[in-house]
């Protein structure tokens, strides 16, 4: 029997627990031959990370699943592990260092290393403690970190591996280049900020003097780098300009007109610079026109000291030399205007900087070999994304990819395994540290100083922590995994990478489904951020309502439907209360199971409320099995609470209490009532595993469930068709109805809790033996006495009525409340709400107050006529009922 508490404590259950689990490694990994097997990689969080909304919602999902499947006796492994994360992390240890009065290159590369792994192991593995909170069965003896090195190696075999076979290539291209963090970035790392800016209209004089090209820039400091004007081969405008020369404002250096399909003849003036090193876009325009590649801003953002931009602009900052280029410019009259300009700029997703195009050397990884199979296992559904419509969102990047720039200006990550002889200038990929050039015998065979992309290494996750390149046995059981939960923005960035990476080194994919979850929003629905200070932590909320409330949280959010989810805590509140009810349920039945004998024979004469009961238990473990198989997490919840609070506490548990007072249906109800308890808690355990192990452990059990460590290994519950019983349950509904019908006069005209109500019942014969056979129900559940059930029945005087199909429910009120003051009551309620309708209604039909006010103002109005009148539609039909 649980302790004498009321209210359920989740703070004491949730420690007990956590303790107890882990200290009966309950998460170890097990085995068995002859079952079948269920794997997930849990995304890797960062080392820098903090548990957040995403990863308590998602770990939720994924741990529903796990404990799922455990239950159904499936081999189970959730993999779990951190990422190196290499600019984050580096940025965090950089700035510490700071702090401190130091930095990286005072300290160099190998201390500054020391460092970085004396912060993560400080700090890099606190996110696992915060998992720890919500429960999940991670796979915990099994945590793998991108650093570690078995991982390492993986790595080193995947690269050497594309490298010698031509993916891996050197190249000088314009890649996106953050001045602060001195690194370059894939498209995919960068963010979009909405910036108010300006469109400077430049003129561009013809070096013949017959007159002049205006051309349209937002980044004036980037045109000493311009090595051509573009318009459109097309464009009317400029037909006569193509071929000649213009010479560059504030050097007069000439440089030609040219002709070429990417410009856009709408934006600006339609005549568009080109600086090859400064922008992807005209970079591609000057591989096509064999056009220089002049380099005028350096890796720190500040115009560089060459011969191609003016001495007094020398090492000036980029933004502080468009002041001065702008206000030169004016002086001279080559500046026509500046027009206000909204537009998007690139910035670090990590410092937030904004990002400089800049020409550069890279490693690159060839793509579109390894992209084609990687495109066909989507389409020919061997890789399924749910909801469905993200396949469209990988297939479209597949198609269009570019060349991945793989290489990282950073010391903290995966050092590229390329080294170059100084002497021969041999080049090779090797997966351990040579001594010596194999070419020349040389010593003088130096590493590549860059790292790789953290998606590089993350792109091997599935795979590298089974134990790849070796074949283990974990990988022979669990590989290809089944299921990958992870959010929509890293679709691109590691989900197609895993999937090629997969095909290509294993010749099969990583997984079978791909679930792709919702993004938790704020209560306005907005993005969550740490840096806007509107981020909510799920720790707190933990602390607050409890893991399990939390987690039934999460669930009810689902992934089929709308893909934003906005965080309520009104709702978290709600299933601290649905949790609470629950306990309270538990201490009910146990009270009531205590001496009791276990019988798994099906009692012979069950009750209506007996079998309907278990007929809607029935029905809410198929509709759970459904929603699980097919991930609609939603419905699940849905289906699960619907059945606990509303079917089993509310009206089975009302009803047992009848049942157990009468020696001759006791034991049969005690019968249902552990069957039904029992399952409910095995059935509920994914979702809510602290307080469904805790009343589970109290729960009278057979020597086989008894024997089990956790109900984490208990079977989950099936339907079981020998009990479904449709006839039951329409019966059931039909009283159900009626008292409810009962309980609603009952409150309408504000009959006294402790009074009996008289009630007349007139059904047709079909009717007439559900009704008889449940009087008891009826009088106990609405406080009925005297009952009167017939075929036929007169309406009393002064009675109030409700209509149930061809069933007639008659309530005299005479003796139940004073019928003269209940008139005046309600009268004067009548004008009160006339009145506020009027006042209402004057704010609403007001022209002016539609136009202006908000759309939501004018719907909070028009909700509120819609409930005063029928308000007023309630009271009036009250009236009549007193008056007649």
């Amino acid at each position: 029997m649980l302790e004498t508490k009321t209210a359920y404590s989740p703070k004491e259950v949730e420690e007990k627990w956590t303790k107890t689990w882990f200290s009966n490694d309950v998460y170890n990994l097990e085995v068995h031959a002859d079952r079948p097997c269920f794997s997930i990689a849990l995304p890797p969080p960062n080392i820098t990370g903090n548990l957040h909304m995403g990863h308590a919602l998602n770990g939720t999902l994924q741990d529903i699943l796990i404990r799922w499947h455990r239950m159904q006796g499936y081999n189970v492994l959730w993999q779990p592990g951190t990422d190196h994360a290499g600019i984050a992390t580096q940025m965090v240890v950089e700035r510490k260092l700071k702090k401190e009065g130091l930095n990286r290159h005072k300290l160099g590369r190998e201390k500054f290393l020391e460092h970085v792994w004396e912060w993560r192991d400080q700090y890099g593995n606190q996110i696992y403690e915060q998992y720890k909170s919500l429960g999940v069965a991670f796979t915990w003896n099994r945590a793998a970190f991108t650093m570690d090195e078995t991982y390492v190696r993986a790595i080193k075999r995947a690269f050497v591996t594309l490298f010698n076979e031509g993916y891996i290539y050197r190249g000088n291209r314009v890649t996106n280049w953050c001045p602060r963090c001195q690194t370059s970035l894939s498209d995919l790392e960068v963010e979009h900020k909405d910036t108010k800016g300006h469109l400077y209209h430049i003129k561009y004089l013809l070096k013949d003097g017959s007159g002049e090209l205006v051309v349209a820039t937002t980044r004036p400091e980037s045109m000493f780098g311009d090595v051509a004007v573009a318009v459109h081969p097309d464009d009317s405008r400029y037909k006569n300009y193509i071929g000649k020369e213009v010479l560059l404002p504030l050097t007069k250096r000439p440089i030609p007109v040219i002709a070429d399909q990417y410009v856009d003849r709408e934006f600006g003036t339609g005549a568009l610079k080109i600086t090859p090193a400064h922008d992807a876009n005209d970079w591609e325009v000057g591989q096509r026109h064999n056009l220089e590649q002049p380099t005028v801003i350096d890796a720190h953002g500040k115009l560089m000291a060459c011969d191609f931009v003016p001495k007094n602009l020398h090492g000036i900052e980029r933004f502080e030399a468009r002041k001065t280029i702008v206000s030169e410019l004016e002086e001279t009259g080559l500046l026509v205007e500046a027009k206000d300009y909204d537009h998007g700029v690139a910035i670090c997703e990590r410092c937030h900087e904004v990002l400089e195009p800049r020409l550069s050397d890279q490693w690159y990884l060839k793509m579109k070999e390894l992209a084609e199979p990687a495109i066909k296992v989507v389409e020919e559904d061997r890789v399924v994304f749910i909801p469905d419509r993200y396949a469209a969102t990988y297939l479209d990047w597949m198609k269009n990819i570019r060349d991945w720039c793989i290489s990282r200006q950073l010391w903290w990550g995966h050092r590229i395994p390329i080294w170059t002889c100084a002497d021969c200038n041999h080049q090779g990929a090797f997966e351990e540290d040579p001594a010596k050039c194999p070419q020349c015998g040389s010593v003088k065979f130096i590493q590549d100083e860059d790292v790789l992309d953290t998606w590089f290494s993350s792109a091997l996750w599935p795979f590298a922590t089974l134990g790849w390149p070796e074949k283990t046995g974990e990988m022979s059981v669990f590989y290809p995994t089944t299921v990958l939960s992870t959010a929509r923005e890293i679709i691109n960035l590691w989900v197609a990478r895993m999937i090629f990476m997969s095909l290509k080194f294993l010749g099969t994919i990583p997984f079978k489904h791909v679930l792709i979850h919702p993004v938790v929003q704020t209560p306005d629905g907005k993005r969550m951020s740490k840096s806007k200070g509107n981020a909510i932590d799920p720790l707190d909320m933990i602390a607050k309502y409890g893991a399990d409330a939390n987690r039934f949280f999460f669930a009810s959010g689902g992934v089929k439907g709308d893909q934003d989810v906005r965080f309520r805590e009104d709702r978290v509140e709600e299933y601290r209360r649905f949790a609470n009810k629950l306990w309270n349920a538990g201490r009910f039945t146990l009270t009531q199971l205590e001496g009791y004998k276990l019988d798994f024979a099906k009692p012979q004469n069950l009750t209506l409320a007996d079998r309907w009961i278990l007929d809607r238990y029935q029905h809410m473990l198929k509709a759970v099995h459904e929603g699980l198989r097919d991930y609609d997490f939603a419905e699940v919840s849905r289906q699960i609470y619907d059945f606990t609070w509303d079917y089993f506490c509310d009206w089975y548990l009302e009803i047992a209490k009848i049942q157990l007072a009468n020696e001759e249906t006791k034991q049969q109800t005690q019968w249902v009532l552990h069957a039904i308890f029992e399952g409910l808690m095995r059935a509920m355990h994914p979702i809510m595993p602290f307080i469904t192990e805790e009343l589970w452990s109290k729960i009278p059990k057979s020597a086989f469930l008894s024997d089990l460590d956790s109900i984490m290994f208990a079977p989950y519950p099936r339907p079981d068709e020998q009990y479904f019983d449709a006839e039951a349950d329409e019966k059931m509904q039909l009283l159900m109805r009626t008292i409810r019908s009962i309980r609603n006069i009952r409150q309408t005209y504000n009959v006294p809790a402790s009074a009996e109500a008289e009630v007349l019942i007139s059904s047709s014969n079909d009717e007439l033996k559900s009704f008889k056979d449940g009087q008891d129900y009826i009088k106990r559940l609405a406080r009925v006495n005297p009952l009167t059930i017939d075929k036929e029945v007169k309406a009393p005087a002064q009675a109030a009525s409700e209509v149930i199909g061809t069933t007639k429910i008659f309530v005299p009120l005479g003796n139940l409340i004073d019928m003269e003051k209940a008139k005046e009551k309600l009268t004067l309620r009548q004008d009160s709400l006339t009145k506020e309708l009027a006042k209402v209604k004057v704010v609403i039909d007001n022209p002016d107050f539609k136009a202006r006010a908000p759309k939501e103002k004018v719907e909070t109005i028009e909700a509120q006529v819609k409930d005063l009148e029928t308000q007023l539609q309630s009271v009036a039909a009250q009236l009549k009922v007193l008056e007649t």
